[in-house]
């Protein structure tokens, strides 16, 4: 990713609740997007995530501004509404530059901006440092040390082990290709 990259999260309302073919048809509708517009779209189940990238961060905010007036026409086509107070947006910089006057707007509303962002168990940073994701990670583990030191009396050396693998090592595994190999992201505490 290179710097000066953008990350969004966008959730989105359509249809009466309780249609048991809601998901299926949101599912038709929402895997359209991405020929509409020119960011990246990364979709998983009802979660989207759409990645733009620029050096230069005035010509970032402004592509950014216009495909997100792209997104909107396109649900407003598609009947569909973006939840604005769950859609976030991150900057991702290596630079040490003012971002205060970097703003996204959709429909005459500011969108919140978050140094941090939680997407399917991975915690990501503005700076790709990946501490919260170790901090969070060291306390799921040590979590599941106290249990295992709790039940080490009551069960054999193979069951342990069966734990450790699926409590801890499972956990350690999930992402690491993401962040594991982060020239700033010292694995010691785990």
């Amino acid at each position: 990713m290179k710097s000066g990259t953008i990350i969004f999260k966008c959730n989105y309302f359509w249809g009466p609740p309780g249609l048991n073919f809601r998901p299926i048809v949101f599912l038709i509708f929402i895997n359209n997007l991405q020929k509409s517009i020119s960011m990246k779209t990364i979709l998983f189940a009802d979660d989207t995530v759409l990645v733009q990238g620029n050096s230069n961060q005035g010509k970032l905010q402004n592509s950014v501004n216009r495909e997100m007036t792209k997104v909107m026409d396109w649900l407003t086509a598609n009947k569909l509404s973006l939840n604005i107070s769950k859609t976030k947006y991150m900057l991702i910089t290596k630079k040490h530059v003012s971002t205060e006057s970097f703003l996204i707007n959709v429909n005459s509303n500011r969108i919140e901006r978050t140094l941090t962002y939680k997407y399917l168990g991975i915690i990501t940073d503005e700076k790709l440092t990946w501490k919260e994701h170790r901090k969070q990670l060291c306390s799921t583990i040590s979590k599941y040390v106290s249990v295992m030191y709790k039940v080490k009396h009551y069960v054999n050396n193979h069951a342990l082990c069966m734990l450790y693998h699926s409590l801890i090592n499972s956990q350690v595994q999930y992402g690491i290709i993401a962040w594991g190999r982060a020239a700033s992201c010292p694995v010691q505490p785990i």
